[in-house]
């Protein structure tokens, strides 16, 4: 079942993070072992699923309502070069700013300035075919006429209008970061270089001392954090509100006892994503037995189907 996110208390560390790396527009490290929330918190900072839904076409028939974030989101591919990041990455602010505010105003008053445009062109145009004369009464002359703009006139305007707004990306976050060679991470630096944004590197345990081998750029990095995993008393909150996506349905009163809940607890270790697979586990279980409530039992049973890996 799908709930809301969870705003545990290391994502709550985690946006203080970003924030701080957006105000001073530094380079962040934030690392941490699989499975925790990384993703899920950034995505969920950067509100990335509803930028990435919307439909950006400024003559679609109705304007979408406007995305007020400032940050992007981008996760890096297995196959990665300069060009490529740079392109990505162009085309994520670019989605970003088609989705401000200040984007969003210019194209109401664009759409309003191309209607008077056709209405008045259309207009003048039936009176001067259909009489010379009393056209050039109404208008003082045949100046006036042509100063007026046109729709084409209006087009134009509009694009250098829209050129002209000013990107709104204060912070770039990019995920898997492992994955990116030398000289893709020297793209990244020349990215932060240009100006003005903070940057947030995503990786495993282990980036913050991979990229201290470059100094160029690590010396631009002024923060950096550990995304720990859940702690107990989190993950006991979450199963007792069932808070936790997974594909089959648990009982919802009553669902586990005290023993079920402690062994999800120890062998999830805190870990989102375990805790979700171990849960779809045992709905699968109590489903397939007819079973009602969790016990240590079926959790273990569970666990038993599922390929944990170790550290």
């Amino acid at each position: 079942m799908e709930t809301r996110f969870i705003e545990t208390r290391e994502y709550r560390r985690f946006c203080e993070f970003c924030d701080a790396c957006t105000q001073h527009h530094y380079i962040g490290i934030c690392y941490g072992p699989p499975g925790v929330g990384k993703t899920l918190s950034a995505r969920h900072y950067t509100n990335w699923a509803q930028l990435e839904s919307m439909d950006l076409n400024p003559y679609q028939q109705q304007i979408a309502p406007p995305f007020t974030g400032r940050a992007i989101l981008y996760t890096v591919s297995v196959v990665n070069n300069p060009a490529r990041i740079d392109a990505d990455i162009g085309i994520l602010r670019k989605r970003l700013l088609l989705a401000s505010p200040e984007m969003k105003q210019l194209e109401r008053q664009q759409r309003e300035r191309e209607a008077d445009a056709v209405k008045r062109q259309d207009s003048d145009r039936d009176i001067y075919m259909s009489e010379t004369n009393r056209w050039r009464r109404q208008l003082k002359s045949f100046e006036e006429f042509q100063s007026k703009p046109t729709y084409a006139d209006v087009i134009r305007e509009g694009a250098i209008l829209r050129d002209n707004v000013k990107d709104p990306t204060a912070l770039i976050i990019v995920d898997e970061t492992d994955q990116l060679k030398v000289p893709s991470i020297e793209q990244l630096r020349h990215i932060f270089d240009r100006g003005g944004i903070g940057l947030v590197l995503i990786g495993m345990p282990g980036l913050e001392k991979r990229l201290a081998r470059y100094p160029q750029l690590y010396s631009r990095v002024g923060f950096a954090h550990e995304f720990r995993p859940l702690t107990h008393g989190e993950t006991r909150q979450l199963l007792q509100h069932q808070q936790i996506r997974i594909d089959v349905p648990l009982p919802e009163h009553e669902w586990a006892d005290e023993e079920g809940i402690a062994s999800i607890v120890r062998i999830s270790a805190g870990n989102f994503r375990l805790l979700g697979r171990l849960l779809t586990q045992i709905g699968r279980i109590l489903e397939i037995n007819n079973l009602h409530q969790v016990t240590r039992d079926v959790v273990e049973t569970a666990r038993e189907n599922l390929v944990i890996g170790t550290d």
